[in-house]
């Protein structure tokens, strides 16, 4: 392609073929995709058939960027607060600048954290003292009578982070976190919301055609059917239907690879994660993680994250929809 034909994306500054005016910026779809998984990550803890979704989302992207040095700059305040807090102690900026060893400055963080509802700073004693702000106290509200909620609490907070810097035009990518967007999003759901992956079914149980009541195991089923409706045992199974629960989508692990390494993510090091992490994938253990068909291998994705990105791609159509291309 001649290079007169490609435009730099203002908010990325890669070589694109379209950009969109969005926020008075000229930026690429990528960038636009980034946008809307901020806000509906940011949207989603308060929107009751999301909030699980985003909160595993949360988890995983923790587990993704932990080792990320640009990344643990934006999970430590949430992690220390959590630290003080069970102590009973009071965490203020004062004590939070005397142990920051970051290059991202804390001002900085401290400002999103505020922005984003998390935190408050209010003035006690001569102190700057870090105190919930609203979305963080709407959290431990919900969560509070859980033995898991701090743990909870902590996955939102820096999913809802790193997700605020996708929208940042200055902020680095996150680079596994966007192959994850790009490839799911952009092959497996379409801009209408639609799930074009085949979905992985499990059996959930067995419901009685006669009466209706559901069983979860085989056996019970068939002994519920021929005691309390008398049918000989050698007709039970033409009584019984199954019922199925998708307990993820398949996502081929080459078209995973591919993504990963255009953005510079070495797929083993991914995969390892994967494995070691439960990153992306479904949560039933008793189920494979990646299955093969004709030849091809599948990741079995979460379903959270076919719902929170099939919200994404609405979002990001509602951006766009209108916008001069350039």
């Amino acid at each position: 392609m001649p290079q007169s034909s490609l435009q730099r994306c203002e908010r990325c500054n890669k070589l694109k073929r379209v950009l969109y005016n969005v926020g008075g910026m000229r930026i690429c779809s990528d960038c636009v995709r980034g946008i809307a998984f901020y806000k509906v990550f940011l949207e989603g803890f308060r929107d009751p058939r999301l909030r699980g979704d985003v909160i595993t989302i949360g988890m995983d992207i923790g587990n993704l960027t932990w080792f990320n040095p640009f990344a643990q700059a934006w999970y430590y305040p949430i992690l220390i607060w959590m630290y003080f807090r069970d102590m009973g102690w009071k965490l203020s900026v004062e004590d939070l600048k005397a142990r920051w060893r970051y290059k991202t400055p804390l001002d900085r963080v401290l400002k999103v954290y505020v922005e984003e509802g998390v935190f408050r700073v209010v003035e006690e004693n001569g102190k700057h003292v870090i105190v919930e702000g609203d979305a963080l106290k709407e959290m431990l509200n919900k969560y509070s009578d859980r033995p898991d909620a701090m743990d909870i609490v902590g996955s939102w907070v820096t999913g809802l982070m790193i997700s605020r810097l996708h929208s940042e035009p200055d902020a680095p990518d996150f680079r596994a976190v966007h192959a994850i967007i790009e490839v799911i999003g952009g092959k497996y759901i379409d801009p209408e919301g639609n799930i074009k992956a085949k979905p992985y079914p499990k059996i959930a149980g067995y419901r009685c055609n006669i009466c209706g009541t559901f069983l979860p195991y085989k056996e019970d089923a068939k002994k519920h059917v021929a005691m309390v409706h008398k049918i000989p045992t050698d007709e039970v199974i033409g009584y019984l239907q199954e019922e199925h629960t998708t307990i993820g989508y398949l996502v081929e692990v080459s078209d995973l690879k591919q993504g990963l390494e255009r953005n510079g993510v070495q797929p083993e090091r991914f995969f390892d994660r994967v494995e070691r992490f439960a990153v992306l994938i479904h949560e039933d253990p008793d189920e494979p993680r990646i299955v093969e068909h004709d030849g091809v291998r599948y990741l079995v994705v979460d379903p959270a994250w076919f719902r929170v990105l099939a919200r994404v791609r609405i979002y990001e159509r509602e951006l766009l929809r209108g916008r001069e291309r350039t």
